[in-house]
């Protein structure tokens, strides 16, 4: 026998089974069947978000931590600037200019139009430029 007959008798026999005794309708009504069920199974239904329970906290004792929290912090403050001195701190940044450029010696210039310019240059006065061309400036408008 050769391979082609053998698949020409099954695929006979197959369609017999799937046809002629009902196989086929049988498998696709239950299918049917199962996905209408299914269907009218599922339900979506949203639930309240639960509230989230924060203990009860006495304000007058939060508001109390915090004012004692506040007041060591002024202390500390205190202690170090008395530690120090008080005058020592006036005018710390007296006679010092802005930097030119910032960051590491070791990276690349900065790319914009006014790297290596002074921060301080008052830059081109362009006030009385209207006065000179302004009525050409007019004509071209």
């Amino acid at each position: 026998m050769k391979k082609s007959e053998l698949k020409s008798i099954i695929k006979e026999c197959v369609k017999e089974i799937l046809f002629e005794e009902g196989v086929l309708s049988n498998l696709v009504a239950e299918v049917a069947f199962g996905i209408t069920r299914a269907q009218n199974t599922i339900v979506e239904t949203k639930t309240a978000p639960q509230e989230i329970r924060k203990p009860k906290v006495d304000k007058a004792l939060v508001a109390e931590k915090q004012e004692e929290k506040r007041k060591r912090l002024l202390e500390t403050k205190r202690k170090m600037l008395d530690a120090i001195g008080n005058s020592k701190m006036a005018n710390v940044f007296e006679g010092t200019e802005p930097l030119r450029q910032g960051g590491a010696t070791n990276e690349t210039p900065a790319q914009n139009p006014m790297a290596g310019r002074d921060p301080n240059d008052a830059g081109v006065d362009i006030s009385g430029l209207f006065s000179v061309a302004g009525q050409k400036w007019n004509a071209l408008k």
